[in-house]
């Protein structure tokens, strides 16, 4: 029989603060439409945008809406606490994001956050390579921004299926040392996947964070294990990974993920605790590419 969040899970990859979660009423000030179904929203936010760190996520009711009857969660994109202003990049792929993307300026919602565990920032200034796919990209702005003002030289591999689907480079954040674009159909940037220009990255890295679909973090753990012989030393691979999250904060059990343990036996941790962010060593990939990713 499975486990979930034993002791071992949280002294392995630890667990997420409740405590620090609140569930603030927002006002939309913008939303920008972007290439294709995706866009960018943004909402007046004070006390969120001091909490949210990199790699978090909220969960978002669209106000007098019960339908869909769950919020859904997005990764925090930026948050300012000068402006008090916070951003999800968004792309529409069920009702959830369908009636944000209807949203207008003034429009109010309630955003149930920060949630999960983020991304673990560097002690001391080094090589950071971001790997986003697709949708991916939304956690690595504001990562980029922590990571830069820390003094860390930041490249970012951007790939996607299509142009229309890539991160838009006029968001990137300014001082990010290469911006990399790759696309499956070569209508932008080099022709093929994101992995492809990981290796001439390897060498003088220090952490390299991804996030996509489970299959991309799966193929970008192989490549690393695989290349390590060839490099006197691995780098640190963080990956925040997709799961069908309904509650947020681990009451529902169905963000539900294999990790690895010891002794052969089965364990689970939840993805909104313990995650979405992982050390991509600790998961069990094989059963978690059998799982579905997310909620429409």
């Amino acid at each position: 029989m499975s486990q979930v969040v034993s002791a071992t899970a949280e002294q392995l990859i630890g667990e997420s603060h409740l405590s620090r979660a609140l569930d603030e009423r927002v006002e939309c000030t913008s939303i920008v439409a972007l290439e294709g179904n995706l866009f960018q929203i943004s909402f007046h936010a004070p006390e969120l945008s001091r909490r949210a760190q990199p790699g978090e996520f909220a969960q978002i009711w669209v106000e007098d809406s019960h339908g869909p009857l769950l919020r859904r969660p997005y990764s925090f994109s930026r948050a300012d606490p000068d402006t008090g202003e916070i951003a999800f990049y968004v792309g529409v792929v069920g009702e959830g994001s369908r009636r944000l993307r209807r949203f207008a300026a003034g429009q109010g919602a309630r955003v149930l956050g920060p949630l999960g565990q983020g991304f673990t920032l560097p002690d001391r200034a080094g090589r950071s390579v971001l790997i986003s796919g697709g949708l991916g990209a939304a956690p690595f702005p504001l990562l980029a921004q922590v990571l830069l003002r820390r003094g860390e030289e930041v490249t970012w591999l951007n790939g996607a299926r299509t142009a229309s689907e890539l991160y838009p480079e006029e968001l990137v954040p300014g001082g990010v040392s290469r911006l990399i674009r790759f696309t499956e159909d070569g209508s932008a940037g080099g022709l093929g996947r994101v992995t492809t220009g990981l290796e001439a990255q390897l060498g003088a890295i220090q952490r390299v964070y991804a996030c996509g679909p489970n299959q991309m973090l799966a193929a970008v753990f192989r490549f690393l294990v695989d290349a390590a012989p060839r490099h006197a030393s691995a780098p640190d691979l963080e990956v925040s990974i997709e799961a069908p999250m309904g509650c947020g904060f681990g009451t529902c059990l169905g963000c539900a993920v294999p990790l690895l343990q010891g002794d052969g036996g089965e364990l689970l941790g939840l993805c909104c605790r313990q995650g979405p962010v992982f050390p991509a060593s600790t998961l069990d990939w094989e059963r978690l590419l059998a799982q579905p990713a997310h909620l429409e």
